[in-house]
């Protein structure tokens, strides 16, 4: 007891060295039990040794009896060191040992989420917190864990779990940029916008911080804003293939095609190659989705049942031909754009053959729905109107109002340019004076001349119809109105008018019936494009023809956001994105993984 005060005395009086020398002596000479074997690994470690610490507390645990703070110490030392089969040994012994360590349940749980075993995981910071509720980096832990959820209501107790450690701790870090990135998740954009504002105003060297602001910022096409965060980002050391993917977007959003370009080639050429864990119990069935670096892929991230699968995403122009595949069960081709992607999706059909497994949405089907080609294909459908298009060599504007002259479109006409979605770079143009202006506006080396499908009711609205096309089964998504020809759903007025909600909500629960006969347009429609997986928007003229917008791959399913408002849409969203979900299991075939 003498010689284990001394050492106990020395430590307390911060004379470390003094202490680890004695200690040293006392382990050569035998005289070293257990406890005081203990006491010396702290005191390595508080001398910035944790090679020594080690030894010393794998000859306590060799002398016995076992210590759960022995256990836990060699848990953190090994963690540290990447040992992390034998560090998750440890903290078990430690919470075994002392059930109210929460310390090692909450160290076991990060351990659990890298092992793959969600419900562990979950349970041990449930079982953490429960036992020391008010330790902030237990709340914090179990806040990140949460916020991946697929549920709801769990995503709100992981929001519930960071606005509780603000209230005490404001400038957190961590609290507010993770609560960030769980509001623009799950579409609470203008709180997103806050949360990522206060990251980066109490922590302005955060590259992380910045490289989050500036997603949201280019979500919401703030191009220049976004573009800038993304630069101030690289320059703080922010992850550079992500911050160069960034804005390669936002050139290529501006139509500036060689910014983007360079971009691109920073930002997927060294690594073209995304993975996204499994989060699920039990063996993950292994998922390849093929992509493209450039801005006309399927929105697919509300499409994947991390449940199910690990995913694996190849941008598909930055992939050697003849390049190993990673492991799959299905492959996913979500390059949609036909007209902005045809290298790509050239490039991802060499991919798929190449493969056992199945494949949805065939690169070489997709290949078939460029806007041009897809409109001459689709016109002889019966109770469709599509309209008439013509791609046109950009010019000056005489020579440009003669080759749109040729072509037999009239006035008024649309003007876009290829592979632009959301209404980008597509104008109306209602006399030949407007062309000069629109020719400087739009990008690209060649535009497309569409015929203008009037759409407005009697009303004077325009509605904008929203389907999806699931596995040879047509699911409701929205219907947006508006007094503007061009109608977004996220620029109509459907928050500020239940007249017009009222009407989007007897479409959702009966489109067959809203529809009418225009129901077995759709259905003649969806046989005609013959993918698995696309979109169509749509409206109807006054003899309750189809006026067919566009009909791809790349139109977005994504769930409303938490608002009440719109509680009447969740259930036909749910149905589709569960319906996307449910073909993505089904249609892989675990044997036939490659």
């Amino acid at each position: 007891m003498a010689v284990d005060d001394s050492l106990q005395r020395l430590m307390d009086s911060g004379r470390h060295g003094e202490a680890l020398a004695l200690a040293r002596r006392l382990a050569a000479e035998g005289q070293a039990d257990a406890p005081l074997l203990h006491r010396a690994g702290l005191c390595a470690a508080a001398q910035g040794d944790p090679g020594q610490a080690e030894a010393f507390w794998r000859q306590a645990l060799a002398l016995g009896p076992e210590q759960a703070a022995t256990h836990f110490n060699l848990g953190v030392v090994l963690g540290g060191r990447g040992l992390q089969d034998e560090a998750f040994h440890h903290y078990a012994r430690a919470a075994a040992l002392d059930p109210g360590n929460a310390a090692a349940h909450a160290n076991l749980a990060l351990l659990h989420e890298r092992r793959g075993d969600p419900a562990a995981a979950e349970a041990a910071h449930r079982t953490a917190h429960r036992l020391d509720p008010a330790s902030l980096p237990i709340r914090f832990n179990l806040a990140n864990w949460l916020a991946t959820a697929a549920e709801p209501e769990r995503r709100m107790e992981a929001r519930a779990l960071y606005l509780d450690i603000l209230q005490s701790h404001p400038q957190h870090f961590g609290a507010w940029n993770n609560l960030g990135t769980l509001l623009f998740e799950t579409g609470y954009l203008s709180a997103a916008r806050t949360a990522y504002t206060a990251a980066v105003t109490y922590h302005p060297q955060e590259a992380g911080a910045h490289l989050n602001f500036a997603n949201l910022l280019l979500h919401q096409n703030e191009l220049a804003d976004a573009r800038a965060r993304f630069l101030q980002a690289l320059e703080l050391g922010a992850d550079p293939a992500e911050a160069h993917r960034g804005l390669a977007s936002c050139h290529a959003r501006e139509g500036d095609d060689r910014g983007a370009a360079y971009h691109r080639a920073l930002g997927y050429g060294a690594r073209p190659q995304l993975e996204i864990p499994h989060r699920g119990a039990g063996r993950p069935v292994p998922l390849l989705i093929l992509a493209t670096a450039e801005e006309g892929n399927v929105p697919w991230r509300f499409l994947i049942d991390r449940t199910h699968f690990h995913t694996t995403i190849l941008a598909s122009e930055y992939v050697e031909e003849n390049a190993l595949l990673p492991p799959h069960a299905l492959i996913f081709n979500a390059i949609g754009d036909a007209d902005r992607c045809r290298p790509a999706l050239e490039r991802a059909r060499a991919l798929a053959s190449r493969s056992r497994a199945p494949c949805l949405n065939l690169p070489e089907r997709v290949l078939r729905t460029g806007r041009a080609a897809h409109a001459a294909h689709l016109g002889a459908l019966e109770g469709l109107r599509v309209p008439r298009m013509a791609p046109l060599a950009k010019a000056g504007p005489a020579e440009f109002a003669r080759q749109l002259g040729e072509s037999g479109l009239e006035w008024p006409c649309l003007l876009r340019s290829p592979g632009y979605h959301g209404g980008q770079f597509f104008l109306r143009l209602d006399q030949p004076d407007a062309l000069a202006a629109a020719l400087a506006a739009l990008p690209g080396e060649r535009l497309l001349a569409l015929e203008f499908l009037d759409a407005r009711g009697a009303d004077g609205l325009v509605r904008k119809f929203r389907m999806m096309s699931i596995g040879g089964r047509l699911y409701p998504v929205h219907l947006a109105l508006s007094r503007q020809w061009k109608v977004h759903y996220f620029s109509s007025d459907m928050s500020e008018s239940p007249a017009y909600r009222a009407e989007e909500a007897a479409f959702l629960e009966d489109p067959s019936g809203f529809l009418g006969p225009a129901a077995a347009t759709l259905e003649r429609l969806q046989e005609a494009v013959g993918l698995d997986y696309f979109g169509m928007d749509f409206g109807l003229d006054a003899d309750g023809r189809v006026l067919l917008f566009e009909a791809n791959a790349t139109m977005v399913l994504q769930p409303p956001n938490d608002d009440p408002l719109w509680d009447y849409r969740r259930p036909a969203s749910e149905r589709a994105l569960e319906a996307a979900r449910a073909l993505l299991r089904e249609r892989a075939r675990p044997d036939a993984a490659a």
